[in-house]
Order: structure tokens, then sequence, then C-alpha cells
């Protein structure tokens, strides 16, 4: 039932005008300008001349608010060849209004704040079917059950803990995200205490983690100007037969200045490597894996005098192909199944 119940949405691998600090903009847009995003380069006023390198930190300050839009768009082609080719096409772009409200900030710089999501609309197709929710807006009881872990983070606010670096510590306080899921799904009454918390867990790092870590990146240690360079290794995951071992990498492409403010620009993209058994047997079936291909790249712009993040792009792409071979009475029996996953990542401060 739980395998079930977690069946959320995966936020994957992401012009704009600064907002006031102590100003939500998100709150007074009208509906056309609150889902309308913009994925060109920020248009910033010119270079920066002085050569002084710089630390990339977040700089708020107890009170401040801001508004992000997040837009995902997630592209899934698929085709299996058996005996006949069938073919699948699903697409889905989610824009989000963020309002993050920083409560605390402890004498070593970290900073706890509180984070809600306050409009939240989904467009999407698959297979020539059109589907659209907008929470807040469709009160249907179907609609909301089917679209349940939308209607779960629509103005339920949680809470992160980060530092100055951008190295989120802890995402908490979500059980009113994941109280109101299971109320959707009809299973609120009849799960355990355990499997409760199990939940919310699943929807803090598998949801509300990488809606957060698009808002608040992390960034390097070190001193940084025009052309410096660092990297940073991640977790190895698993994909199928592989394990992925990946490592993020980033170089500051230019200093540029907007508003009197000097404004890194900062290109972002991602090294694969890939490791395991590519030839695997399943009773009387076995399967051959070609290394999967990927590519990942990004751009991100980093107010360094407010210590703030302006905007990022940010783009990854996976495909992965295998064929199959099975023994059957009425002899062998072979297929292929393609898959090409796409995702693009738009943030930007209102």
């Amino acid at each position: 039932m739980l395998k079930k119940l977690l069946t959320l949405f995966v936020v994957t691998l992401i012009l704009i005008s600064c907002g006031e600090k102590n100003n939500q903009p998100g709150n007074n847009l009208s509906e056309k300008e609150k889902y309308s995003f913009d994925s060109t380069d920020l248009k910033t006023e010119g270079i920066d001349n002085t050569g002084k390198p710089f630390l990339i930190q977040y700089k708020f300050t107890k009170g401040d608010k801001y508004t992000y839009r997040l837009t995902t768009i997630s592209d899934n082609i698929q085709q299996i060849i058996v005996d006949t080719t069938i073919a699948s096409n699903v697409n889905q772009k989610v824009v989000y209004l963020i309002d993050m409200n920083v409560k605390e900030i402890d004498e070593e710089g970290i900073t706890e704040a509180e984070m809600k999501i306050s409009a939240l609309k989904l467009d999407a197709s698959a297979n020539g079917q059109i589907f659209s929710f907008e929470a807040g807006k469709d009160v249907d009881t179907s609609k909301n059950k089917q679209f349940a872990e939308f209607v779960a983070l629509y103005n339920n606010p949680f809470s992160i803990r980060f530092n100055k670096l951008g190295e989120v510590l802890e995402v908490y306080k979500a059980d009113k995200i994941s109280n109101k899921f299971l109320e959707l799904r009809g299973a609120i009454d009849t799960i355990s205490t355990e499997d409760k918390n199990y939940v919310k867990q699943d929807l803090i790092n598998g949801v509300l983690n990488p809606l957060v870590t698009q808002i608040i990146r992390k960034f390097t240690d070190k001193e940084v100007y025009k052309d410096s360079t660092w990297q940073m290794t991640q977790k190895p995951l698993t994909l199928m037969v592989f394990q992925i071992n990946y490592v993020n990498k980033y170089k500051v492409e230019s200093v540029e200045k907007l508003k009197g403010d000097r404004i890194a620009v900062i290109d972002a993209g991602i090294s694969f490597t890939y490791s395991g058994q590519q030839k695997v047997k399943q009773g009387d079936v076995t399967y051959n894996f070609q290394k999967p291909l990927s590519t990942a790249d990004g751009k991100i712009y980093f107010d360094v005098d407010k210590g703030v993040q302006l905007k990022s792009h940010t783009k990854t792409r996976l495909e992965i192909i295998y064929t199959m071979e099975a023994n059957t009475p009425q002899g062998k029996q072979k297929g292929k199944r393609t898959d090409v996953v796409s995702n693009t990542n738009i943030l930007e401060l209102l």
C-alpha cells in the first residue's frame, strides 16, 4: 500500500528583476503573470572590472522575504519494439510560486526559513490526453484526489535550515503536507504512526528537498572570480543495473553588474560515469543494457553583494536502451526498449 501511496512526482536535476527585500511580489501578480516563465539570460548592465575575488555566500537577514517562480518541464519518450512497436510520449510542466520568509540567523550564520508554495499549476499531456490542474482553483473532489501530491504542497508551510555556503542542513515541519496527502488518498486513519513518518520522510527527500535545492544551492568555500572552477562529488545513485557516479562542475563564466551589484554568472554541468553488469538474466529472459547517454548543462546568476540567487536555468537528458531475448514455447522472442528523459528547471526571483 505504501508503494502506491508514495507515487510522488520528483523534481529532477534548472529576465529576472530582483525584488526588494521584505516584499513578496508573487502575491500581487495576475494569473497570467504568475505562470509565465522567462528562460532568457538575465539582462545585466555591464562587466565588473575590479578583479577582486569574492566568496559566493548567502547574506540574508531576519525578516527578509522573497518569492521565487520555479518552472519544471519534463519529457519522457518511450519506444518498445517486440512484434509491433509501442510508443508513448509524456510531457509535464509544473509552475510553482514559492515564498521564503527568513525567521532566524544564528551566530554561526545558520539560517532558518519558512517556505510555502503559494501557487501551483500543472499542464501535462500523455499520449494525446491533456491534463491541467491549478491548486486552490480546482475544487472537484476526484481531481483533488488524482493530484493529491500537488494539493498537499499548496499553502502548507514547511521549514529549512542552511548555512552561508548553501548547504541545506535540514528540511522539517512537513507534517501538514504529509497529513494532507494521506487524507486525500484516504489513508490518514488506516496506517501506523511509523508508516506516516515514512511517508513524511519520503516527501521530504523526494519532493521538498529537490525544490529547496533549486533555490538554496551549495557553492564552494573558496574565493572565486572570472574563470574560477570547482566541483562537487555527489553520492552514487542506482539506475536499473548501473551505479551512477556523478560530479557537479562549475565555472565562473563572467562577473557582471546589475544595479551596482556584482553578479556571478556561473556555468553548471555534470560529469557522469556508469558501472555495472550490462548483461543480466532473469528466468528465461536475457537483458543487454547499453551504457546510458547523459548530458547536463545550466547557468546560474548569483548576486554576490546581496548574497542571493537571482536566476538559474538547468537541463538534463538521459537516454537508456536495452534489448531483451526470451526463450518461449514459440521459440526465441526479441525486443528492444528505448527511454529518453529530459528535464528543464527555470528559477526566477520575482
